[in-house]
């Protein structure tokens, strides 16, 4: 249990480190401030065990990771203060403040941030910013009862302890999967073997699994790393330009000189249904184990709230993925998505024990079982995926979603649409489905959540577009009420 005497003394040293350059690896070498109260604390001793870093990196990364758990004005200040940088990627088209908001110059931090108070809480999706506060008031009360609260939750973290109020929560996600090109054909009809169509239109759009769930959780307002690998080509220019766009942080993309990304073409029928030919490169272009260890990746991953993985990276590293994920000392949410399909499934079934979702349409749930489901309904396969460990399985075809859980057997119908299928419908569906279970707290898997879910996939409806269709949660309550008002 935390005492009143260490978190003064951890508050006391960040006091101290907020001068000049702020908390840094570098002046964590350099300083006389006595700084073992910060070196013992367990959250650091861990982040040391898991990444193998220097204990000076570990302080800077354990205190990071504590701080984007702050309320946004508690995170600002104490982001600025300490000079941590975690707004910096934000602040490209706002040369002017970035100068200044972490200079190595105290008093510089303060006026900046004064100065760039509400645009800075506007970066952070806060609308209404609390009234801004003095360069006076920040040096006096309010960066000591800010670093209070910051010395507070490091202690705290160091016992393991969670956040328990859903508002304190960073809905922190990470998405491990895949970044590709998508070259996507609308056509009247498959052809035939021997035989030829016609496109009746054609787009060239960043895809693939991961990122069209990466996307949907940034439209859902959560706070999403995503991991994945691209070439070194155009195609990857673009998929990165995309996701900065889309506020999705780089930092975990793999870049593979001299390599092609992978692409997909994907073949879309006017009524919604398609058929994917990929092509992954994953000799040549993919993530590995290796590059799961690395230090962001742990990082990432120690302050997840949830965990999304596709089938798209090497087994190996679902494998390691899975497994780390269910060690987690925060015991994030754990979905599965199962596309594409595997040729041996039966590399992963060790790891199913840690999955609380499972999501795929049933041809896709079917491949995960050796022999595709052979001539058993869906509900025995169903039953067997949650045999092998699996918490819940959600079957989603045609804008309805199938649930069987130990708690909930039940089929949520489809809201009234035109089409019968989207391509990126299911992601839709697990970013949403995500939203509702975080904002609502662990453990409430209620049919309320469930027709949220199912409405995602039917709002912005597109067939060619794919990942720019995902939707946001505005747009997903209007789809619920026009489809009760039909109703």
């Amino acid at each position: 249990m935390a005492t009143d005497a260490e978190v003064i003394g951890v508050r006391g040293v960040f006091l101290k480190l907020r001068t000049h350059a702020g908390l840094s690896a570098r002046r964590l070498r350099d300083t006389e401030v006595d700084t073992r109260v910060l070196a013992d604390l367990p959250v650091v001793q861990r982040v040391i065990r898991e990444s193998g870093v220097p204990v000076e990196q570990a302080i800077v990364d354990a205190v990071a990771g504590v701080v984007a758990e702050l309320s946004p004005t508690d995170r600002l200040i104490a982001d600025v203060v300490l000079a941590l940088g975690l707004l910096q990627d934000r602040l490209d088209d706002r040369p002017e403040l970035a100068n200044r908001l972490y200079r190595a110059d105290l008093g510089v931090r303060r006026i900046a941030l004064s100065e760039g108070w509400i645009a800075l809480h506007e970066l952070m999706g806060v609308p209404t910013a609390p009234p801004a506060p003095t360069v006076r008031g920040l040096r006096g009360s309010i960066e000591e009862r800010t670093l209070g609260v910051l010395a507070e939750r490091c202690v705290r973290a160091a016992g393991g302890v969670r956040p328990t109020s859903t508002e304190e929560r960073a809905n922190a996600v990470v998405v491990v999967g895949g970044a590709v090109m998508d070259l996507v054909s609308v056509v009247e009809s498959l052809p035939e073997l021997r035989t030829s169509v016609q496109a009746t239109s054609f787009q060239m759009n960043p895809g693939g699994k991961g990122l069209n769930l990466a996307v949907a959780g940034v439209r859902m307002g959560l706070d999403v790393r995503f991991a994945a690998a691209v070439g070194d080509d155009e195609a990857a220019n673009r998929l990165i330009e995309y996701m900065r766009t889309e506020d999705l942080s780089t930092d975990l993309i793999k870049r593979v000189p001299g390599e092609a990304t992978p692409v997909a073409q994907v073949i879309v029928l006017p009524n919604g249904d398609a058929a994917t030919i990929g092509w992954k490169n994953e000799l040549r272009v993919a993530l590995s184990t290796r590059d799961m260890r690395d230090q962001a990746m742990s990082q990432a991953l120690a302050h997840a709230d949830a965990v999304l993985v596709t089938l798209e990276a090497p087994v190996d590293v679902v494998k390691w993925t899975l497994d780390t994920a269910r060690r987690l000392p925060r015991e994030p949410l754990v979905l599965l998505q199962a596309s594409p399909p595997m040729e041996r499934p039966q590399q992963i079934y060790g790891q199913l024990a840690g999955v609380d979702y499972v999501v795929g349409s049933e041809w896709a749930l079917r491949q995960l079982l050796p022999d595709r489901g052979g001539d058993r309904n869906m509900d025995v396969v169903a039953r067997q995926l949650r045999t092998m460990g699996v918490t819940t399985v959600c079957v989603v075809d045609n804008f309805r979603a199938r649930i069987s859980s130990r708690e909930l057997e039940v089929e949520i119908a489809s809201p009234s649409v035109p089409l019968t299928d989207s391509p990126g419908a299911r992601e839709a569906f697990s970013a949403a489905l995500l939203h509702h279970l975080l904002r609502i707290g662990r453990g409430a898997l209620t049919e309320e959540t469930l027709k949220w879910a199912t409405a995602a996939m039917a709002t912005n409806l597109s067939i060619d577009i794919i990942t720019d269709a995902m939707p946001k949660p505005n747009e997903v309550g209007r789809t619920m009420e026009s489809d009760q008002s039909v109703g």
